[in-house]
């Protein structure tokens, strides 16, 4: 044979395959053939049910995360001093009242998207302060008989830290659905006023847009009253009434599974749709996160087409009727070379097995023909979802103006550097830092030259502190850095540090700023001394960075003993 054939032979499975039949027959490929197919077919099975799995964890856990994060927030802003500080010192009111648009305006800036309105209302029902999108009403604007609604009294009913979530209803002041939050606020021990956020509904249908590849499938939210929150497939109305999911034109397999949710239950079950097959995994949206009252009983659906899972397997079929019509030529080497061809299909299957319950394997098939390639190409494959992984595990964790540790990924932190330090009777401290005048610098020198000061000041906070630190933007102009195993003294002299440095960063246009600097205020407080649990310790060193703005800025201020 010449040269040039036995290359292609080498190279081409089609042609391997072909020199087996003409060989040998097909009786051993056959066997083979059934053994490859029902193990292809299992993993393809394995990979859609982990698909879905893995789609309706995502949704579950960010809608889960977004309750238990509105109820921690809701309280820490709660405890914010401008609330209190209202009623303990009467002849500052104007102050206060500036302090509580500021928090509002902080809070809006946080979650732009997400809050909708935040007031202040009093325990005669009677509103002190409120942001509407980004507008501060004024006095004028203000209302009175909050006290005659049955939400009020539900919350004014809470204990301290606790928190009502109640059910959907439509804004008096946005007139589109929103999620009211609400609680109690004491000053001295009593019961004062409540503060109430309402979260726009629409959230939650952008979170479904982002969270689904609805090339993939699709996932909706369902309420007890069996009615659709949210649906990737539906335009969703800010404003109209809710889609009823159980209706007469929806399948029966669909309206009991419809029902399941309702009831609050779990499962993954196959339906049949406009003659069409589907899978859905559903599961009940879990509320208990934060003390006090949830009124969403809410359950989670992810769907996908059966054809998602069939056409490989329809494929895979098709081959083996082919071979199976060979049969009849069987003879008994294409047995033994039929199962040495296969082997390394064996193996990518073994790969992609693997890859379904999560492992990053590579396969070691060193081949010219196309298997060889396919192996290949599974390698570069594996490798680019790991340095996507990578990608994406430090954007969640980075802000992305100033490269330090954004928000969420701070509140972790705290919470297990926190307790830690209780565990092992270690001292803990945190730093709060805000940068002085900075609303004066960007009203002047705009808003891009603000983000590269902010940046500038970043990069300051990076460097001075250690490695075992934890810097981080807080939010807006505020930074936070997590001290592990350090003192009160030890952090003071660290937050000296972060603010002499600061002060002797070199940052455009700063020589316009009061006292012709950009400068930062800086709150320290430490654990166990300042506070005992998480968050004591944030509102401890906010406090301390009051002080220090009160005190005339560009200082640190180290928060008093409990």
């Amino acid at each position: 044979m010449p040269v040039e054939r036995m290359g292609l032979i080498k190279k081409s499975l089609r042609a391997k395959f072909t020199l087996i039949l003409l060989l040998a027959g097909a009786a051993p490929l056959l066997l083979v053939s059934v053994f490859f197919y029902y193990m292809a077919k299992d993993a393809l099975f394995k990979n859609v049910f982990a698909e879905l799995r893995w789609n309706a964890d995502a949704i579950t856990t960010a809608v889960e995360e977004h309750f238990a994060d509105t109820g921690r927030n809701l309280v820490i802003a709660s405890q914010n001093a401008a609330f209190a500080m209202y009623y303990l010192e009467p002849d500052n009111r104007p102050k206060w009242l500036a302090e509580q648009h500021k928090t509002f305006r902080y809070l809006r800036s946080l979650y732009p998207e997400m809050i909708d309105e935040a007031c202040f209302i009093d325990s005669t029902g009677t509103e002190v302060s409120r942001i509407v999108f980004d507008k501060i009403a004024s006095s004028a604007e203000l209302s009175s008989g909050e006290e005659r609604s049955a939400f009020f009294w539900n919350a004014f009913k809470l204990n301290e830290g606790e928190v009502l979530q109640d059910a959907p209803t439509i804004s008096e002041d946005t007139h589109r659905w929103v999620l009211p939050n609400a609680t109690p606020i004491f000053v001295k021990g009593r019961k004062t006023a409540i503060l109430h956020f309402e979260i726009a509904l629409t959230h939650f249908q952008g979170l479904l847009k982002r969270l689904v590849n609805q090339d993939r499938g699709y996932a909706f939210i369902l309420n007890d009253r069996g009615e659709f929150m949210a649906h990737t497939l539906l335009d969703m109305s800010g404003a109209g009434a809710f889609p009823m999911a159980i209706s007469a034109d929806a399948p029966a397999s669909l309206r009991t599974i419809y029902g399941r949710m309702a009831a609050g239950e779990a499962g993954i079950e196959e339906f049949s749709s406009g003659g069409k097959s589907y899978y859905i995994i559903f599961a009940p949206i879990k509320t208990g996160f934060v003390k006090g009252i949830n009124r969403n009983r809410w359950d989670v659906g992810y769907v996908i087409s059966g054809e998602r899972v069939y056409v490989e397997a329809t494929i895979l079929r098709d081959n083996f009727i082919v071979v199976a019509l060979t049969f009849f030529i069987v003879v008994a080497l294409a047995y033994v070379v039929g199962k040495h061809v296969t082997a390394p299909l064996r193996e990518l299957v073994g790969a992609t097995n693997r890859l379904a319950a999560g492992e990053m394997p590579r396969v070691e098939i060193r081949r010219e023909d196309e298997i060889g390639q396919l192996s290949n190409a599974f390698n570069v494959m594996v490798e680019a979802i790991k340095r996507r992984d990578d990608a994406l595990r430090e954007l969640a964790v980075t802000d992305g103006l100033t490269g330090l540790y954004n928000h969420r990924h701070f509140k972790a932190e705290i919470d297990r550097e926190v307790k830690a330090a209780l565990r092992f009777n270690q001292p803990l401290s945190l730093i709060m830092a805000d940068v002085d005048w900075f609303k004066q610098y960007n009203d002047k020198n705009g808003h891009t030259q603000g983000d590269i000061a902010l940046k500038r000041i970043a990069e300051v906070f990076a460097k001075a502190t250690r490695e075992v630190d934890l810097a981080a933007r807080y939010g807006g102009e505020e930074f936070a850095v997590i001290l592990p195993q350090t003192d009160g003294a030890e952090a003071m002299r660290i937050a000296e540090r972060i603010r002499g440095r600061v002060a002797l960063e070199l940052i455009p246009f700063e020589e316009d700023q009061p006292n012709g600097d950009l400068t930062v205020s800086i709150g320290v407080a430490t654990l166990p001394e300042a506070a005992m649990e998480t968050v004591a310790l944030i509102v401890a060193a906010d406090k301390a960075l009051y002080r220090a703005k009160e005190e005339g800025r560009n200082k640190v201020v180290l928060a008093g003993r409990r």
